[in-house]
């Protein structure tokens, strides 16, 4: 009999995740009048962040909602199904308000690398935007060695090195393709500049999201909140650090929006001016709230295979949104993605990316490599492994098939 609730949370998430990323990309590609009178791109990576994480927010009224009409219907006792969702170490547990401020250590890794990867993602496409982001495995893989004392075997090397030369493969093909669709030697080398800087931004994002595990790891042990609230926390943490600290430093610090690295007080004139662009910020907000809560509705129902292949067809689904806006849309729109000549280098290492991060996992088994034993269930009930699947910054990939933790965690590794 077909799960309903699993068919459509599944539905949600690759419809809402890849929403996730074309609406942050198409804001970037979007013109309004801004305080100087004058029609501008709506380039606000920090604005983008903020926006991020008012989503995250909204998953607390999910949650409490939820709760409510548990309490509702099971007479003020919490339905079982709720009992089964997963919490992060059981024993021993923190107050509520010590948990809070842990979360927030976690959420200012994740403003940092969200900032980083949305910068990035000024000057590429959102395709190669979302593949360059498997470099998470490669830090994610290192920083668990030397940071956290993890024991990576044989083929969790391979699986990082096949992802490696993936990675090289995706970062070659959007730098041979901005050289040969930039016209004249100088426009080349300054498209050939914007594609490397974005790639920077992106990797150096993934550095610091890789870092968030170990904070996570190291704090939130102790911790045993329900992964909805954890999520909502972190979004309000974000949001409060947006406004108080990221706003006003970007504003004083100098660049080109209107004198200022990003002056939001010119974003919300946009805002103001373009209902369309409105319109299109709301739904990146909804879409952060909907991934999350779908992707909280199949973590528990999935395998690793699934699981990998669900992020591999979020990722193709982008690239094929962008192709066909290029091709059966408007080729002028500035979110559509052609096929150029160096395409099918970047067709190869996402299928690279692929198979290492299924060779990493122990899903592609190489013959005569020794294989430990699969870890307990309750391996997953875990802080690093309960974060990447719900923050739209984090992906929705299975860690390594053991821990060596003595607590049972298991790696952030994602794809």
């Amino acid at each position: 009999m077909v799960n309903l609730s699993l068919v459509l949370a599944v539905c949600g998430l690759l419809v809402f995740g890849a929403l996730n990323t074309l609406t942050t990309k198409i804001q970037f590609t979007m013109t309004s009048i801004g305080s100087n009178g004058q029609p501008q791109l709506f380039a606000k990576p920090w604005f983008g962040t903020f926006a991020m994480f008012v989503g995250m927010s909204f998953v607390l009224l999910v949650h409490f909602f939820m709760e409510a009409r548990q309490r509702k219907h099971a007479g003020g006792v919490m339905d079982q199904a709720s009992k089964k969702e997963p919490l992060l170490n059981a024993q021993p547990q923190v107050s509520e308000f010590k948990a809070f401020l842990y979360i927030g250590i976690p959420a200012m890794f994740d403003l940092v690398g969200s900032g980083l990867m949305f910068i990035g993602l000024l000057f590429l496409s959102a395709s190669i935007w979302q593949m360059l982001r498997g470099s998470m495995i490669v830090f994610g893989a290192i920083i668990s060695v030397f940071a956290l004392g993890r024991k990576l075997y044989a083929f969790n090397w391979l699986g990082v090195g096949i992802c490696v030369v993936g990675i090289v493969a995706v970062g070659a093909s959007s730098l041979l393709n901005s050289s040969s669709q930039a016209g004249g030697e100088h426009a080349s080398a300054a498209e050939s500049h914007k594609a490397m800087l974005g790639m920077i931004m992106v990797v150096a994002g993934q550095v610091v999201t890789a870092s968030q595990m170990v904070a996570e790891e190291k704090l939130l042990k102790d911790v045993c909140l329900p992964p909805m609230k954890i999520v909502g926390y972190e979004g309000v943490w974000g949001c409060l650090a947006c406004i108080f600290v990221v706003f006003p430093l970007v504003y004083a610090m100098p660049g080109s929006d209107n004198g200022h690295m990003e002056d939001e007080g010119d974003s919300l004139v946009m805002l103001e001016n373009n209902s369309s662009l409105q319109a299109l910020v709301m739904l990146y907000i909804f879409s952060c709230a909907t991934y999350n809560f779908s992707g909280m509705s199949v973590t528990s129902q999935l395998s690793a295979v699934h699981r990998t292949m669900l992020e591999a067809t979020r990722t193709a689904f982008i690239w094929a949104v962008d192709l066909f806006v290029y091709y059966c849309v408007d080729s002028t729109i500035n979110f559509g993605e052609a096929w150029m000549p160096y395409s099918w280098l970047q067709l190869v290492g996402f299928g690279l990316l692929i198979v290492g991060q299924m060779v990493y996992s122990g899903v592609i088994r190489i013959p005569g490599a020794y294989y430990p034993p699969p870890a307990p269930e309750a391996a997953w009930e875990s802080p690093a492994s309960l974060r990447s699947p719900f923050s739209p910054m984090g992906q929705f990939q299975p860690p390594p098939p053991e821990s060596s933790s003595k607590d049972g965690v298991v790696d952030d590794i994602n794809f």
